[in-house]
């Protein structure tokens, strides 16, 4: 999805540089008039034409900036949840004993723990970096069984979605190799 979204704001930012460039007559059409003369009898002739496309374009930009409020609290809320500080304080600490026994766990080298989301849909997000020989569906499972449990309990929260995401790491070769990452849900 953001990447239909940059395109698409790149797009529009050539659009918008080329119609500036055009009034301002970088292309040599600096005597020509910006806009196809029936057009602008059109607009002079039907008085509600104008007001009309003033309020098609107010609301294509309201719809606009309400999208970018959503999206720039969804963000938000992955920086920081919306919880309260209590649930967060447990969760901080639940995240310290969690982090500790995914550390203990056989192939396990580190562990990121983040509870993002808000009030109504919070979730566990946990990036593992295991070694490359790990046995990935015993590690998951001992996670799944254990210690995330632990942490759903701790937290108060006993059906909080946790997604784990897998970080492979490889010992160093001749050739550098980009970390294999796979991901799943508890």
């Amino acid at each position: 999805m953001r990447i239909a979204i940059m395109t698409t704001g790149a797009v529009l930012a050539g659009c918008g540089t080329a119609a500036l460039g055009l009034g301002l007559g970088a292309f040599g059409l600096a005597d020509a008039p910006p806009f196809h003369p029936e057009l602008v009898a059109f607009a002079t002739e039907s008085l509600w034409f104008l007001p009309v496309l003033t309020g098609v374009a107010e609301a294509v930009a309201l719809a606009g900036q309400l999208w970018l409020i959503t999206q720039l609290r969804s963000v938000v809320q992955q920086w920081r949840p919306d919880l309260d500080a209590r649930t967060r304080e447990r969760a901080r600490e639940a995240a310290g004993v969690l982090d500790r026994d995914a550390r203990n766990l056989p192939g396990v080298q580190d562990v990121r723990i983040r509870l993002t989301g808000s009030v109504q849909r919070p979730r566990l997000r946990m990036t593992v970096v295991c070694a490359a020989d790990a046995v990935l569906g015993e590690v998951y499972g001992e996670l799944g069984a254990g210690p995330v449990e632990r942490y759903r309990r701790a937290v108060g929260m006993p059906d909080l979605p946790a997604v784990i995401r897998f970080r492979l790491v490889f010992p160093r070769s001749g050739r550098r190799r980009a970390p294999l990452e796979t991901a799943g849900t508890a």
